[in-house]
């Protein structure tokens, strides 16, 4: 009998070489009008001028600050300036018997968007009168569902098996990638938060008060209290986003936004097929309640005690979560964190993926930290092989330019370039064999009841990231927004503005 030798999976490196020197197109200009303007100066006026000028607009297309450039953290700033400056940095839900403008009904990192509830038996998801909830972005001109996805213990299978299931998750969302294919992503959240023990100890109650078994009660205590730190309540959503301007118009059809949910629907319903092929247990697309229900969970997990109370009282069909309170009644957007109603966020992107190939449960201690209340993302967005097959082209091109610049001029051409180069070939390898490309982004939000917790829970988070080859960056500035990009909303992200 043979062992099995697990796979090993590598992930794509970010392309940290840019168009030259390290530096990305806009940084390249903005350097060379620094050298041209500095030079003009010096010759028509004076040296010392010049000099300045050349060192002030060089510094600012070439410095970086915390990991990011110096021109990527200019806008940051401004937006920031200007939603203090026009008031819009604190935002209250209105009220109408206080005054309150319902033309403002939502914070300004979810304006635009609406909830549509759709009859799922018009789409085969559901018997005559069950409703599915459709997110609508109005500015983003997209429509997105969420599924509730589960599974076995993945950490107690065999590596065969892991590996299998990996693979299987591949070929199910491998399915969206072709050339006229409306769904621009694919995005799974795993929402994680300390469980507590309110539940086991009800448990106990409920079934052991009429015939209390008091050696039974007391084992059962004990393993409660040495295990309760522990407990950890977790939720993924896996959360289809379809661009309208990409769906198909139906001759019979007069309502774009209708046409689109419909054809969304469509494809959640032979995603769900597919990921129950891959071994997994996939809920149905999440009702108004779910989803009211979920995005309450991750905006204010302190009101999850209330949420569960409603779900025991009124049943797992209502829900439980009123759509119309589905998001903050207060939003107050800082420079280092968004705070929703009782809770603080902050979110963090991952800079670097590890470096080295890992196995199929490399992530696992990430996913089950028990330490604080986190959402971890990742969106995928699928590319067509043809815009494959022109970046594969324009990036080897790039590199091996910047190479032979580099050993033209005598710099040295390091590991970071070799490895770049070792990458693309891959991309071309595995496009040639039939696979299919997505560029992705992750995310990390951290939340806490306070911001001095935040701020140790944040801590805790990078340095297990670490310990897995994963650095994260917190994204200043744009907390509100990234928080946003985890919900089960049509609200995307491009990967490559995040890098």
């Amino acid at each position: 009998m043979t062992s099995y030798s697990a796979k090993q999976f590598r992930l794509s490196p970010v392309d940290g070489t840019g168009w030259m020197f390290g530096l990305s197109l806009v940084q390249l200009l903005t350097v060379a009008v620094g050298v041209a303007a500095g030079t003009i100066l010096m010759v028509t006026v004076s040296v010392i001028p010049g000099v300045a000028v050349m060192a002030v607009i060089v510094g600012l297309g070439a410095a970086r600050i915390a990991g990011a450039s110096l021109l990527e953290s200019i806008p940051l700033g401004l937006r920031f300036v200007r939603s203090r400056v026009r008031d819009e940095a604190v935002w209250f839900e209105p009220i109408p018997v206080l005054g309150g403008d319902p033309t403002a009904p939502a914070p300004p990192a979810l304006s635009g968007q609406e909830l549509l509830v759709v009859d799922a038996a018009q789409v085969g998801l559901g018997a005559p009168g069950a409703q599915v909830a459709v997110s609508h972005d109005r500015e983003g001109d997209m429509v997105a569902a969420s599924l509730r996805v589960s599974g076995r213990q993945f950490g107690l299978l065999e590596r065969a098996e892991q590996d299998w299931l990996v693979e299987a998750w591949g070929n199910a969302i491998g399915s969206f990638v072709s050339e006229r294919n409306p769904v621009v992503s694919v995005r799974w959240s795993q929402w994680a938060a300390p469980a507590g023990l309110d539940e086991h100890r009800a448990w106990v109650g409920e079934h052991l008060a009429a015939e209390p078994l008091t050696d039974v009660r007391a084992a059962y205590e004990a393993l409660l209290r040495e295990a309760g730190s522990q407990a950890t309540r977790h939720e993924v959503l896996v959360t289809v986003t379809v661009a309208i301007g990409k769906v198909r118009r139906r001759s019979d059809s007069t309502d774009r936004v209708s046409n689109a949910a419909e054809s969304l629907l469509g494809e959640m319903r032979l995603f769900a097929q597919r990921l129950e092929g891959a071994g997994l247990i996939v809920s149905g697309v999440l009702t108004p309640s779910e989803w009211a229900r979920a995005m309450r969970l991750r905006l204010d997990p302190a009101s999850r005690l209330v949420l569960d109370g409603r779900l025991r009282s009124l049943g797992s069909s209502a829900g439980g979560a009123n759509p119309a309170t589905a998001g903050p009644s207060v939003a107050v957007t800082e420079w280092n964190a968004w705070h929703t109603d009782g809770s603080w966020h902050r979110a963090l992107h991952v800079t670097e993926w590890p470096r080295i190939d890992v196995e199929a449960t490399w992530l696992s201690d990430l996913m089950l930290y028990a330490g604080s209340v986190r959402t971890m993302a990742v969106i995928l967005e699928p590319v067509a092989r043809s815009k494959s097959q022109r970046s594969i082209v324009r990036d080897a091109a790039k590199i091996e330019s910047d190479v032979a610049h580099r050993a033209e001029k005598g710099f040295r051409v390091g590991a970071k370039h070799r490895r770049a180069k070792q990458a693309v070939e891959e991309r071309e390898e595995e496009l040639v064999a039939g696979y299919g490309e997505f560029v992705y982004a992750g995310l990390l939000c951290v939340t806490a009841p306070t911001l001095a917790e935040l701020d140790d829970a944040t801590e805790e988070v990078s340095q297990v990231a670490a310990s897995l080859g994963v650095e994260v960056r917190p994204l200043h500035g744009r907390h509100d927004i990234a928080m946003v990009a985890t919900l089960p909303i049509a609200r995307g992200v491009v990967p490559k503005e995040w890098v």
